[in-house]
């Protein structure tokens, strides 16, 4: 579950990023402005961050004050007021991912979300597809041949990070640390209780995942199965 903060005093504002991220599994935090004493530790919680940006300091002996400067490892999007374009420039060099103006359209800034997750998370597609598997790692939906799964949050999040790193080793710890980071009770038992569910509702004719004694878990690159007809044509043509 994505966790999104809101600086904002702008009930407009909120209400209309609200509305953009009503896609994602995410818990929403609101308050009315980003503090300095905040920059630290405080944004290390978060996985978005939306900051509304009304003025900065661009006098020339002094461009931008270094108290300004986010530090994340958030996705961050500043917004500003549409006759002030001109802090779009300074506001990305203050470490922001994107800067929009304030009367920014809905679908637009849900598409910018949605780019923004998949290039934190290593990954160029929303969608994807293993035989008839197909997993979307924004909204953690998971359907077989077309029928929706209705996976289990846990599950649902053990699956995305398989398909994001298929054909590679997934540590036990790397489950622990960027699936459940918040969670009281989680350990290598618990990761291996999910997977074993995940086992009982995809079977592994379609989701061969394997154990990799004392280390993790390994999900092999798809590869088409060739039908009895369509081997023995090949090697026909062999022949």
């Amino acid at each position: 579950m994505y966790k999104v903060a809101i600086f904002s005093s702008d009930e407009i504002l909120v209400k209309k990023i609200s509305h953009s991220v009503k896609f994602l599994d995410c818990n929403l935090f609101k308050f009315p402005a980003l503090r300095s004493n905040q920059r630290a530790g405080f944004l290390q919680n978060f996985d978005l961050i939306f900051v509304q940006k009304n003025q900065l300091n661009l006098e020339s002996n002094n461009p931008i004050l270094e108290s300004s400067t986010i530090h994340s490892p958030a996705c961050t999007v500043a917004f500003f007021p549409d006759d002030q374009a001109n802090l779009a420039g300074p506001l990305l060099d203050m470490g922001y991912d994107r800067c929009l103006n304030e009367s920014f359209d809905e679908e637009h800034l849900a598409a910018l979300i949605r780019a923004l997750l998949r290039r934190r998370h290593g990954s160029c597609a929303t969608v994807s597809f293993y035989g008839d598997l197909e997993f979307n790692h924004t909204t953690k939906q998971s359907f077989l041949k077309s029928d929706l799964l209705n996976l289990p949050m846990r599950e649902a999040q053990i699956l995305d990070l398989l398909l994001r790193k298929v054909g590679q080793i997934v540590l036990t710890d790397e489950f622990l640390s960027q699936i459940v980071p918040q969670s009281n009770g989680m350990n290598k038992s618990t990761i291996h209780v999910y997977i074993h569910r995940l086992r009982h509702r995809i079977s592994s004719n379609v989701l061969p995942i394997r154990n990799i004694k004392r280390n993790g878990y390994f999900l092999r690159k798809y590869t088409q199965p060739v039908h009895l007809k369509e081997a023995n044509t090949v090697f026909g043509y062999l022949n």
